[in-house]
């Protein structure tokens, strides 16, 4: 399937507000009714280098965290506290 570029614009003016670009293989097609509305989200509220806007429901903005990438210390850390976990449930206390 391919997938035309919609240019969302301010009728009046002509300005173009957003662009979906084109796309083309396993896509979701355009809707075809589309009745627009916009809200504000305050300047500085949000961090998006942590997250990222998701839909709107019920005049609210649903906002979801990325996925946070563990460093390999990180992982190492996490091992080492499942393996003290786990010795003190076989030795009934702290060794």
């Amino acid at each position: 399937m391919q997938l035309d570029n919609r240019i969302i614009y301010n009728k009046a003016t002509g300005t173009i507000i957003y662009q979906t670009g084109e796309a083309k293989g396993d896509v979701v097609p355009h809707e075809q009714e589309v009745e627009l509305a916009f809200i504000d989200v305050p300047h500085g509220s949000i961090d998006y280098s942590k997250q990222f806007a998701v839909k709107v429901e019920d005049g609210e903005v649903i906002f979801k965290d990325f996925p946070v990438e563990e460093t390999e210390e990180q992982k190492r850390i996490k091992q080492l506290e499942e393996d003290i976990r786990l010795l003190k449930e076989e030795t009934g206390g702290i060794l």
